[in-house]
């Protein structure tokens, strides 16, 4: 079937979005403004993005924070990411970055260009949904940080919660190590008081939002911060790397959709927004186990005789698509609903009102999801040559050639170069088994180092 084709019976449906990106098909804000034809190229008067001094540059200056100046990035908070680490990264001999553990691919990919390390630090697990959130910063190896040059740190994680990052930036600072954050899912941070608060708050050096999830902006868009206290050698090195990694003909479509956003974003009320997540709250609750977090933008449900992936199963049956679903529950992103949307909010209660359960339980035995590891390690790119391809049952001891990543939400499970344990095997099986989606597995085949098995 065509892209064309499936989308066009997707939208027959009339699904309604509880997912990213957040202009929930174009439901929220009005992007519906933003005509096809505007997509342009460096005509007249039309500025360049990557010598911006004309309608591109005024743009970015209306997104300014205090302290702070904005970078337009069209090939998403991955770019950011990319452009910042390659600017400090140094030899693999020893970590010159420090990273938390789930920190996205993008991270380790960016190492692996700048061929260095990485310290990854010891992480600590959230309690309201045993995922990785925060940093333990007793448990700090401080004689690696001598030759550390840049600290980057997840906030908030991808379900939402947030932690004392501010000490943990003031941590990093005390050593003059500059901070870069990937606050991919806190761009509405700040919107309201009601909101949590980003770490544009808290000084940090770089942070990296996609608007794109949050907000009402085109996928791929997102926001560099780069604070106005930097130097400006790396101001330079980091906007020459946005221009080496960027596409040298970028869309003014995603750049006036970030003008948009950034527009909903200073004059949004949130009075409708928490109105409308109570009465679905409370709806939800009649028929699942209701998780909130520090972001009153996502929520998770779990029921007590379903799994995560058979209740995101029977919401697609009636119309509701989710964010993510695993084993123990579904991560619903709520829209920013505001006066004015065309959200359908209320065929979205009706319709989970009328979820019917089976009597019978299905429930699996629950076992812990993927990415239990908190201790600290040295992460090194991997320059292998000698690999093989074999099928997943028979890698037990061999190192593995590529990050084995379940996607989303895009955290490594086992690092390249890592040793493929017997329990590294049950789990990914059990997770394939269940629907999941694994990158560098591949019709149950990996692939492996060669000559490198315990």
């Amino acid at each position: 079937m065509k892209m064309f084709e499936a989308m066009r019976k997707h939208f027959t449906k009339q699904p309604i979005s509880l997912h990213v990106p957040g202009h929930h098909y174009q439901t929220i804000g009005n992007l519906k403004a933003l005509n096809l034809k505007y997509d342009i190229t460096e005509i007249s008067g039309m500025d360049d993005y990557h010598h911006a001094n004309g309608i591109i540059k005024h743009s970015e200056e209306l997104l300014q924070k205090p302290g702070y100046h904005a970078r337009f990035l069209v090939n998403g908070t991955t770019v950011g990411l990319l452009a910042v680490i390659m600017s400090y990264i140094e030899s693999k001999d020893a970590p010159s970055i420090a990273i938390m553990r789930n920190a996205h691919k993008s991270i380790y990919n960016a190492i692996n260009l700048g061929k260095g390390s990485a310290y990854i630090l010891p992480t600590e697990v959230s309690k309201i949904t045993q995922e990785f959130s925060g940093v333990n910063l007793e448990a700090i190896n401080e004689s690696l940080l001598k030759n550390i040059k840049l600290a980057v740190l997840t906030y908030p994680n991808y379900y939402g919660e947030t932690y004392d990052i501010a000490s943990v930036i003031e941590y990093f600072h005390s050593y003059n190590i500059p901070v870069l954050v990937d606050e991919a899912h806190g761009a509405h941070f700040d919107i309201t008081d009601r909101f949590p608060n980003s770490t544009l708050n808290f000084n940090a050096d770089f942070v990296v939002q996609s608007f794109h999830k949050t907000l009402p902006a085109f996928t791929m868009s997102s926001v560099m911060y780069m604070n106005n206290r930097l130097d400006d050698s790396f101001v330079y090195r980091v906007n020459h790397f946005l221009s080496v990694l960027q596409s040298s003909s970028p869309s003014y479509l995603l750049m006036l959709g970030l003008e948009h956003a950034n527009e909903f974003f200073q004059a949004y009320k949130d009075d409708l927004f928490f109105e409308r997540r109570k009465i679905l709250v409370n709806t939800l609750r009649k028929k699942f186990n209701v998780i909130e977090v520090s972001d009153p933008l996502k929520i998770m449900i779990a029921h007590n005789d379903y799994t995560g992936r058979q209740v995101a199963e029977l919401l697609e049956k009636h119309g509701i698509y989710t964010e993510l679903s695993n084993e123990k529950f579904v991560l619903c992103v709520l829209p920013l609903w505001h006066i004015g949307d065309h959200y359908l909010f209320n065929s979205l209660v009706e319709s989970i009102d009328t979820l019917h359960f089976s009597s019978l339980k299905v429930r699996s035995e629950v076992h812990k999801e993927l990415l239990y590891n908190q201790k600290d390690g040295i992460y090194i790119s991997q320059e292998n040559k000698d690999i093989k391809e074999c099928n997943l049952e028979e890698s037990e001891g061999y190192k593995v050639a590529d990050n084995i990543i379940p996607y989303p939400p895009g955290i490594p499970y086992i690092l390249a170069g890592e040793n493929i344990r017997k329990e590294h095997i049950e789990e990914i099986a059990k997770f394939l088994n269940l629907g999941g989606n694994i990158h560098g597995v591949h019709h149950g085949k990996i692939r492996v180092i060669l000559n490198r098995r315990l």
